[in-house]
């Protein structure tokens, strides 16, 4: 089984204890969200010894390049930053969601660096407004409803800027 935990960082809660006692439990990380490493294509699997041994015999001789390497090791080096970049971005997250919830907009729930928000039947023509000034939001209408978008939380400068944008559109 493989869990995989690319936001863990941000929900503050990780399965790896349990590996010592499902053996064959396998954890998914990525440096991808963590490390703004995402181009890198750079993750590590955490398991036991010996299943881990298994998935080393079927891997290739170079499962990872040296570029990848060398920015994994670097980032784990500076974990300090990495920890005050997932505190920033949980308190953005939860400032924003306030914020949103002030101008009648509903969020969900968010363990992650993102944060789902549905603007209703204002939604796709604010969203085609912010793209026009630069602001992306990855909209979901296609999978959810009309109105939908995932947010990214960004550097505090971006998420003020979303909700001044928002703002004026109302």
């Amino acid at each position: 089984m493989v869990i995989d935990e690319a936001y863990a960082e941000f929900a503050g809660v990780t399965v790896v204890p349990w590996i010592r006692k499902y053996r064959q439990l396998f954890v998914a990380r990525t440096f991808s969200k963590i490390a703004g490493l995402a181009g890198l294509r750079l993750g590590a699997v955490i398991g036991c010894e010996e299943s881990l041994a298994m998935v080393r015999r079927a891997a290739g001789p170079f499962p990872v390049n040296v570029a990848a390497l060398a920015a994994a090791e670097a980032a784990v080096e500076d974990g300090e930053k990495m920890t005050r970049y997932v505190g920033e971005v949980v308190r953005l997250r939860g400032w924003l969601e306030k914020e949103l919830r002030k101008m009648e907009v509903r969020t969900y729930p968010s363990a992650g660096n993102f944060l789902l928000a549905d603007f209703g039947a204002r939604g796709p023509e604010l969203f085609r407004r912010l793209e026009r000034r630069g602001i992306l939001v990855r909209e979901r209408s296609k999978d959810l409803g009309p109105g939908y978008a995932r947010i990214t939380i960004g550097t505090r400068a971006e998420i003020r800027n979303l909700v001044r944008e928002i703002q004026q559109h109302e």
